[in-house]
């Protein structure tokens, strides 16, 4: 029974990411959100703020969930195939960017995947997070100017969990087949060596706005 419902709940996270742009932006690809109902910072954080926890539920439904996703329902067998947060996390990302115009980018200082890698005003931010005052769970956000077009950018910190350890804990704790997996994959991996409640990145989110968007 446990195994039934684990499932389901993996499909429905993976399901809201998908069906988000249809119910909150219209189905129109590459079309930025509607400014008709979003005029003001607040509301463009609220809505960045959202989606942000939005994938952070995905991810740790898919973290928490390992061996589902790993053991053969038929033979028992543990296969560690990869589908971890973070790489389930970037697809949604890119799949949600072509689909409504919004950029949702998980990144990082210590940096598994070089895709992930911070442009500048990430890193800025990811520095700010690690500094021993920054308070905890504390997102940035402003209005920038990017190519002459106003944009929205928010970044919240993202750390590090019990089930994260599987893949980023110390390398003589992580499992060999799953060790193994990211040297192959990763062989420049910087993202292991972490305790539960470090620093591990943040879920960065980019809204092209228009200037009612920036009224305040």
């Amino acid at each position: 029974m446990k195994l039934n419902l684990k499932i389901p709940l993996l499909l429905l996270a993976l399901t809201l990411l998908t069906i988000a742009p249809a119910t909150a932006f219209g189905s129109d690809k590459n079309q930025p959100a509607e400014l008709s109902t979003i005029t003001t910072e607040e509301a463009l954080y609220n809505l960045a703020n959202k989606l942000t926890e939005m994938l952070l539920s995905l991810r740790n439904v898919i973290a928490v969930n390992q061996d589902v996703i790993n053991t053969s329902s038929v033979s028992g067998e543990y296969c560690f195939k990869g589908l971890v947060p973070a790489v389930v996390g970037t697809q949604v990302g890119y799949d949600f960017y072509i689909r409504t115009g919004i950029r949702v980018k998980q990144t990082s200082l210590t940096l598994r995947n070089l895709t992930n890698a911070p442009d500048e005003w990430e890193r800025n931010a990811l520095e700010r997070f690690g500094a021993p005052d920054y308070p905890k769970e504390t997102p940035i956000a402003e209005t920038v100017t990017a190519g002459g077009n106003g944009v929205y950018r928010f970044i919240k910190p993202v750390y590090i969990s019990n089930a994260c350890l599987q893949c980023h804990g110390e390398k003589e704790q992580i499992r060999r087949d799953i060790r193994e997996y990211l040297e192959f994959h990763y062989p420049n991996d910087k993202a292991t060596g972490y305790k539960e409640g470090a620093l591990r990145g943040g879920i960065s989110i980019t809204i092209p706005i228009t200037k009612p968007a920036l009224d305040k």
